[in-house]
């Protein structure tokens, strides 16, 4: 859970200035108080030794004192610091200790700071249940004493333990309800926090164009606070967005810079985690000696600061990085360090981890025995939290169904996404066009009566016309003229009010069309997105599974064949059987996931395939591809047949061309695609039966796309296969 902090450049004077008073006190509350703010200054500065000394002097006074209090107030202290080093047995024990003392003396604050502890605890640990139980209990709290900054906070916080849940509708919910909140109370720094927020609930969706968006809007409003904490975190935030882009050179030009925030405001943990992230970006570019230098700088920092999961971390980075230096007994050191503390501390994540990076170091040294030890600890472990997760969130949502029912919070609920908020907004242009239609009826309401009024008028003069008869022909003419006007004015009240109702029709239709636009749009957009879900989830259990499973038999046979050497040949060809297969699932798993379906990631792909198995033959190729083409986004039916025939016409050039030269060209042309492969090699005569499945593979996936498949080859005059497509 995200903690809210203070800008760190400040702190400096302000501990200073508590040090210089407490020096002067009296053995009372006053001090007790001044102890315990001292106390959270040193931790939000990670001087968590001295912060924890005035706790405890803070916690011991108190009592002494009977000032109960202190005493919560000093119990929430050393529980945050148990947090912060990863002791969340310690820091529960206290955090329930300071909601004991809070309860007692009816100390609503202390309570509900309590139980927002409390979820911190449990948020650590992955608990993400018992952590929105106690949000919830404290967002009540909160809510009764009409502390809105408060509530905002706690939207904020929940909102945050459903992004970690990866329940993103009801992430955004919370974090708009907390934003709107923020922003009736102009609360600027809550205001940035809260866009941080909802940067990373894009960042979780894929979606970085919003994420850098939020992470800007964020980021501004820190530079006109002069908050370098926050400033630091928005620099640090736009690195991992380029991070997850791989666009490493960018993420570590974003990540350098909040570093040196962090060394001017001295905030160690935040240091830590740059170096971290640098470190990662290297280690990606495969530059493993500056990688090991700042995973060593973080794990040397988390040490100082005693925060033991930083440290468990730290470990499995750098085993990792010494694994890339095919530094094999360094790596095996550190990966065994880093799964002895999170075992410790109960961090099944690292210890997953752990047991991954031993088992890759074990096959990188051909101990398929441990490999396969390892990587069965590794599954048990990824199940064990694949189940867990699962659990909560079912607990998780029973428990929300009977929280809203019985506490009725909807005064503070916001819309889920961008979209329905602009249906909110249009349903409010109804609303206030629903009020101007009653202006309007009422006006014409007033028409009608002027009308009725005007028709009695009428009567009335047509009556003392007849009985003014006889008098002067002047008097009658100017009676005359009287009723004329009044049936005039009649008649444009009318005219008028037919044109109004003509006007009402039209846009109430209009109205109506806009609702069912964005009422479809709304729909093709949940269809969509349910689609995105099931792609990922198909190839995340792909891959998770299947992969596991193919991988698991390769190893096996590996073994076997060290053990007996009489079944080696049948052992190979199912080592080779499962090699194949787990090709042939990484094509599924690629072509299955929405994140390939940019072009450019396609282009990348064949480039590989064809530099690994061309570069092999030692076949000299040039791969020609438009500029525009790479911004074409592709169906993910397209997409796989389209790399499949690629790849398939590639095998049968290495297998049979004999060719020493090849030109792979793909360019695109107002809504046509054309893909044309060739090489120099000894061709074939295309009128004769092929008794192979290639090309017969190739045509039927071209038929499937509607494409058209052409073949030009002829004995001695090499071969070309050209493809067209419609996009």
């Amino acid at each position: 859970m995200v903690l809210s902090g203070t800008c760190l450049a400040q702190q400096g004077s302000k501990i200073d200035s508590l040090i210089k008073v407490l020096s002067t006190q009296k053995e009372d509350s006053s001090k007790v108080n001044t102890l315990n703010t001292l106390s959270r200054q040193l931790w939000q500065k990670a001087s968590y030794l001295e912060a924890k000394k005035n706790a405890d002097d803070a916690l011991t006074l108190a009592e002494k004192i009977k000032f109960y209090t202190g005493s919560a107030n000093a119990y929430y202290n050393i529980a945050v610091i148990y947090v912060l080093q990863s002791n969340y047995p310690e820091a529960l024990k206290n955090h329930l200790a300071g909601l004991s003392v809070s309860e007692e003396i009816g100390y609503k604050k202390g309570m509900a700071d309590s139980y927002n502890g409390i979820a911190g605890v449990y948020a650590s640990q992955g608990n993400y249940p018992e952590a929105l139980k106690n949000l919830f209990a404290s967002l009540k709290l909160e809510e009764e004493a009409g502390n809105k900054k408060g509530v905002a906070n706690l939207f904020n916080n929940i909102g945050t333990i459903y992004t970690n849940q990866g329940n993103y509708p009801e992430a955004l919910k919370n974090i708009y309800a907390s934003l709107k909140i923020k922003e009736k109370l102009a609360d600027k720094r809550g205001i940035a926090r809260s866009l941080s927020n909802l940067c990373w609930i894009y960042i979780e969706l894929g979606n970085y164009t919003e994420a850098s968006k939020n992470n800007l809007a964020s980021l501004k409003i820190n530079e006109e606070l002069g908050d370098k904490m926050g400033i630091a975190g928005s620099y640090s935030t736009m690195g991992s967005i380029y991070d997850r882009q791989s666009n490493y050179s960018e993420a570590l030009k974003n990540h350098f810079i909040s570093l040196k925030l962090k060394e001017e405001i001295r905030d160690k943990q935040g240091m830590a985690i740059s170096y971290n992230n640098i470190g990662y970006c290297f280690e990606k570019q495969s530059n493993y000696s500056e990688a090991l230098k700042n995973h060593l700088l973080s794990l040397k920092i988390q040490k100082e600061i005693g925060n033991n999961k930083g440290i468990a971390d730290s470990y499995y980075n750098i085993g990792e990085t010494y694994l890339g230096l095919k530094n094999f007994s360094e790596a095996r050191q550190f990966f065994n360090d880093g799964l002895s503390l999170s075992q410790k501390i109960g961090s099944k994540e690292i210890v997953k981890k752990s047991y991954e990076g031993l088992a890759r170091l074990d096959s990188a040294t051909d101990n398929w025995k441990a490999a396969y030890q390892n990587n069965k600890l590794a599954t048990l472990y990824r199940d064990s939290l694949v189940n867990e997760d699962n659990s909560k969130k079912i607990v998780q949502t029973q428990m929300q169904y009977e929280f809203n029912k019985k506490e009725d919070s909807l005064k503070y609920q916001q819309v889920l996404t961008d979209e329905e908020l602009r249906q909110q907004i249009l349903l409010t242009q109804q609303q206030q066009q629903t009020l101007l239609l009653k202006e309007k009826e009422f006006a014409l309401i007033s028409n009608e009566r002027k009308l009725q009024q005007l028709q009695i008028e009428k009567d009335q003069a047509d009556f003392t016309s007849q009985e003014i008869v006889q008098k002067a022909e002047t008097d009658t003419r100017q009676g005359q003229l009287i009723l004329l006007n009044k049936e005039k004015t009649i008649q444009t009240l009318e005219l008028n009010k037919q044109k109004q109702l003509k006007k009402y029709l039209i846009a109430g239709l209009a109205l109506f069309a806009i609702l069912s636009f964005f009422i479809y749009r709304n729909y093709r957009i949940r269809q969509n997105l349910k689609l995105q879900t099931l792609r990922n989830k198909i190839a995340s259990d792909l891959h998770d599974d299947v992969g596991s499973t193919l991988s698991s038999i390769s190893i096996f046979s590996q073994m076997a064949q060290q053990e007996s050497r009489e079944l080696i040949p049948l052992l190979e060809t199912i080592e080779e059987s499962s090699k194949k297969m787990l090709d042939s699932m990484a094509d599924i798993v690629w072509t299955i996931n929405p994140e390939n379906d940019q072009f450019e990631k396609i282009i990348l792909r064949m480039k590989s395939f064809a530099f690994e198995l061309l570069g092999a033959k030692k076949i000299d190729f040039e791969f020609i591809v438009d500029e525009d083409v790479t911004k074409m986004k592709l169906s993910m039916d397209v997409r796989k047949n389209l790399y499949l025939i690629f790849k398939e016409a590639t095998n049968n050039m290495v297998k049979y061309s004999v060719a020493n030269k090849a030109l792979f060209s793909i360019k695109g042309e107002k809504n046509n695609l054309t893909m044309l492969i060739h090489d120099n090699g000894k061709g074939f005569d295309t009128g004769q039966p092929s008794n192979g499945n290639g090309l017969k593979n190739m045509k039927k996936r071209a038929e499937e796309m509607g494409a058209q498949f052409i073949i030009d080859s002829r004995p001695g005059g090499g071969t070309t296969i050209e493809l067209k497509i419609a996009v």
